[in-house]
Formats: C-alpha cells, structure tokens, sequence
C-alpha cells in the first residue's frame, strides 16, 4: 500500500511545479533571509502539488483506466488504492500543507488557500478541468501563477517584477495544460468530457500552444533586458508560416530563463 501511495502523489511529476514556488522564495529570500521561514514554505509547496496531483488521480480513475498511458501512472484507475483511501490521503497532505503555510504567514495563507481550493475543483466536482476555458485558466492560475506569487509573498510583499514573472508562468501553464489534453483527446472524447481542444479542435489547440509559450519567453527574455532576443521571440509570434517547434525545446528554454531568473534576483 505504501508504494500505491508514492505512486498517487507523483512528486517527481510536480517537481517543475515545485521550483515555480521555490523560485518565488529566492526571489524574496535577499529581503527576509528566514532559513527556517524558507523550509516551513519549501515544505507547504511540496505538500501542495503532491496533494493536486493525487486528488486529480482520484477524480481522474474513471478516464485514466480507459488510456494506458495514464492508468500506470494512476494507482486508483489501476486498482492498487481505492479512491475513499486517496481521497482521505489526499486531505491529509494538504491540511498538514495548510497548517504549516497558515503558521509560515498568514498573509501568504490566502494565497495557498486559494490556489489549493482551484486545485481542488479542477479534479472534483464541478470539475473545471472538463469545462472548455476554465480547465486551461484555472491551471494556468493554481499550476503557474499562484505557487510563484505564494513563494514570492516569502517577504511579505509582491513586486512588479515578481507579477511579471507570475504573468509568464501563467502563460507558459496554460500552454502546458493544453498539452495535456492534447495527449489525451481520444481518451476525453470516448469518456465525454468537454475541454478546450475539443471545443475548439487540435489545431487551433497547437496554435494557442505555441502562443502562449513564445509569450511567456518573451516576458522572461524581455524582464532581463534582451532586447535582441525578445524581437526574435515576438517574430516567431507574429509570422503567418507554419512553425514547428520542439516542446521539449520551449520546456529547456523556459527552465534556464527560470534558472536564470533565480541566480540574477535571488540574493542568496
């Protein structure tokens, strides 16, 4: 049962969503240098992707049994837990979660309120997750913005700097969920769900990829002053050819102008 149980909370999938929330801690550790305070964060942002990622799996058996792919990934699709067990294992992360973010600060406490109640009805009903717009939105806000914002809020305040960087991990999350859906088209279709590239078809779906992710490569690239760069970036967006290119290419381009971000804004 204990390996069924690492298997529900999937860390080594959330561990870019991990760093979003981290990278906010460095970005105000050089204004409030808290070791302690920086662990008890690092520890509620751990506590929080394990808990959306297993609470997803729950809500998430009855279509995920129906694509291989995810049913390994899924221990309640694939039968090794039941889901009344990963539901209560699921609120017992995020209480302890919420717990220490309430005792960290209870300003941030809001936000990771917040961010953990999208995260919750993006699985659970009513399921924004199956619901055209808000499934790519809400991702964009609980997977992107809001950890970043919540680690940010470390110090106790939320510059113009950090709120363009929350813009771009929004931006660059919503470019990410449709991904998802894209994987998993035949699988939502056979079991009826509705989400934003069945609505609006594939290839509008790949188009809004790209999109997205050339913009938020062009805050990122633009916030360090790069102007060069950033002209380059905005041609790709605005040409009228067909442009290909690698996801994994846009997701390495995106950490290191993350990583970037870190060792120039971090103070450490």
């Amino acid at each position: 049962m204990l390996r069924a149980v690492i298997k529900n909370v999937r860390i080594l999938d959330g561990r870019a969503y991990i760093g979003i929330g981290i990278l906010g801690i460095l970005t105000s550790f050089g204004d409030n240098p808290d070791v302690t305070k920086a662990l008890m964060f690092a520890l509620s942002l751990v506590l929080y992707v394990a808990y959306a990622f297993a609470i997803n799996n729950c809500f998430d058996s009855d279509t995920d049994v129906l694509n291989p792919r995810k049913r390994n990934k899924n221990p309640i699709a694939s039968g090794e837990l039941s889901f009344r067990v990963g539901v209560l294992l699921s609120f017992a992360l995020i209480l302890m979660g919420m717990i220490i973010s309430f005792l960290s600060s209870r300003d941030a406490f809001i936000v990771y309120a917040t961010m953990t109640a999208l995260a919750t009805f993006y699985s659970a009903p009513p399921r924004l997750k199956a619901r055209p717009i808000a499934d790519v939105v809400s991702h964009g806000l609980f997977f992107g913005t809001m950890p970043f914002i919540y680690g940010a809020y470390f110090d106790g305040n939320i510059s113009r700097y950090e709120v363009l960087i929350g813009l771009a991990l929004f931006l660059y999350s919503m470019a990410m969920e449709l991904r998802n859906h894209l994987e998993d088209y035949e699988s939502d279709l056979k079991a009826g769900l509705k989400t934003t590239p069945i609505l609006i078809g594939k290839g509008t779906s790949e188009k809004l990829v790209l999109v997205f992710s050339l913009l938020s490569l062009a805050i990122l690239l633009g916030s360090l002053f790069y102007p060069f760069a950033l002209t380059g970036v905005l041609s790709l967006i605005g040409t009228k050819r067909e442009v290909k290119i690698s996801y994994k290419l846009l997701d390495w381009s995106v950490a290191l102008l993350l990583v970037f971000h870190a060792l120039t804004h971090s103070g450490v």
